[in-house]
């Protein structure tokens, strides 16, 4: 009689909780999945905000890895296309002036990922960017949106959608 409660309990106990715990990844799959995006944009923005963000081919060249191809293009492209143009018009300001990737002339002081909508392998993740009252900009706040896409490699950001709604993407390509 011993044995077959023994065989009992393994049943309703250990059955049931073996399942469970075999759901349990395929459970979390989409949470990690969005997740991995705001993790990705967060890692970019702490390494952003900690070097030096001015505009140049060798600082878009020490981000690439955060970035699609394309989209590393795009910001290559227009380097060099403002290169061009300041060759050519020494005494101009360039067409963008300051940080495309923070959408500011003035660096913020720090940022803070916030919420992220997810659609299929594309996400759209909120950043908080902030100046300190010590800046000559005043304490500010502005909200921009990086756009991560799921790639071999994980999650790299495709676009950053300025405050106003503006693709740095497509301003940039539409220069071309």
């Amino acid at each position: 009689m011993i044995y077959s409660q023994r065989i009992i309990i393994r049943r309703i106990i250990i059955g049931p909780a073996l399942i469970l715990l075999l759901a349990i990844p395929c459970a979390n799959a989409r949470t990690i999945q969005e997740a991995g995006a705001a993790a990705a944009v967060n890692a970019f923005y702490r390494f952003h905000i900690s070097h030096n963000k001015d505009f140049t081919a060798r600082n878009i060249q020490l981000r690439r890895r955060f970035f699609t191809a394309q989209f590393y293009q795009v910001l290559v492209d227009e380097i060099k296309r403002q290169a061009a143009y300041n060759k050519a018009h020494p005494d101009e300001v360039p067409d963008y002036d300051g940080d495309p990737l923070t959408n500011s002339q003035q660096y913020p002081d720090s940022f803070r990922v916030g919420k992220q909508v997810m659609d299929g392998n594309r996400a759209r993740v909120t950043v908080s960017l902030m100046w300190s009252a010590r800046t000559s900009r005043g304490k500010d706040k502005r909200d921009i949106i990086a756009v991560a896409v799921k790639a071999a490699s994980g999650w790299l950001i495709d676009d950053i959608i300025n405050d106003e709604g503006s693709s740095v993407r497509a301003e940039f390509t539409k220069a071309h």
